[in-house]
């Protein structure tokens, strides 16, 4: 599962000036920022951005599925710790960074390095098998040694503290909750028949075709009405479209997997599309 949606980087220090695909005089991925310590990579992992982060005022608008980390350093080896996201309720779900279905580790793009004005980096992606649900307060922990650097001698420190990393979706309108589980049940006859076929969620980082989707749409602001698509005809609903809040669940009926939603005006026009692959 991939989105396709426009991604501002907030830079993490007030820098101004101009921005070209190398460090600049002076700046490297040791010293990514001027007048920022420089820091020896073969004894501290050094600078990194997380995304979202309430923290650091970036925050995901109107869906996310993917947790990112931003290095300046390009040496990442991805390791075998576990990242867990958690509510108030406690773990909402453990990630392995030893998955390749969940956890990519790929070289920084352009609009990236402009946003954050570096040279060169790579990114850690963190694919969720259940999308953060908006109005929902979230903390990330995460294991000492999910990566490591410098051939191995430095790998990355253990968070344990709730305020650390606090990712959260906010917007008008959007997708939250959003999953992938076994096919649905048959309707129950009766609500004792219903209550026997409750059973605990289980999510799919990889779904196949019968597979359920579930997600939360929500509607508001400037969005009058939401239609689901799919140009490859891979996923089936009920209803395509949608004027209200709700929950919304479908099948899938295609191995390739691509759908979306698309989010409209009162006069039609698009606002905003949520693409899923």
């Amino acid at each position: 599962m991939k989105k396709v949606v426009a991604l501002v980087l907030v830079c993490l220090f007030c820098v101004a000036s101009a921005y070209a695909a190398e460090w600049a005089d002076g700046l490297s991925p040791a010293q990514p920022y001027s007048g920022k310590p420089e820091i020896n990579l073969n004894e501290t992992m050094g600078y990194m951005t997380l995304y979202p982060n309430v923290r650091r005022n970036i925050v995901a608008e109107r869906f996310c599925d993917v947790l990112e980390m931003y290095f300046p350093r390009e040496d990442i080896v991805l390791g075998e710790g576990n990242l867990t996201l958690c509510d108030e309720s406690g773990e909402v779900v453990k990630v392995s960074f030893a998955d390749p279905n969940c956890v990519e580790l790929r070289p920084l793009e352009e609009l990236e390095l402009e946003g954050l004005l570096w040279g060169s980096g790579s990114c850690i992606e963190i694919h969720l098998p259940v999308s953060l649900r908006f109005d929902t307060a979230y903390y990330v922990l995460m294991d000492e040694g999910c990566f490591s650097a410098a051939d191995g001698k430095v790998v990355n420190p253990q968070i344990s503290s709730q305020e650390a990393w606090i990712p959260q979706v906010v917007g008008d309108y959007g997708i939250g909750g959003l999953y992938y589980s076994t096919p649905l049940p048959e309707p129950a006859d009766d609500e004792e028949e219903a209550a026997q076929k409750e059973l605990p969620v289980e999510y799919k980082s990889v779904p196949e075709v019968g597979d359920a989707i579930h997600f939360d749409l929500v509607m508001g602001g400037d969005a009058k009405t939401a239609v689901v698509y799919s140009e490859n005809d891979s996923v089936l609903f009920k209803d395509i479209e949608y004027s209200e809040s709700c929950t919304v669940t479908g099948t899938i009926t295609g191995e390739e997997l691509d759908w979306g939603v698309v989010f409209l005006n009162e006069a039609g026009e698009v606002l905003y599309i949520v693409d899923l692959k």
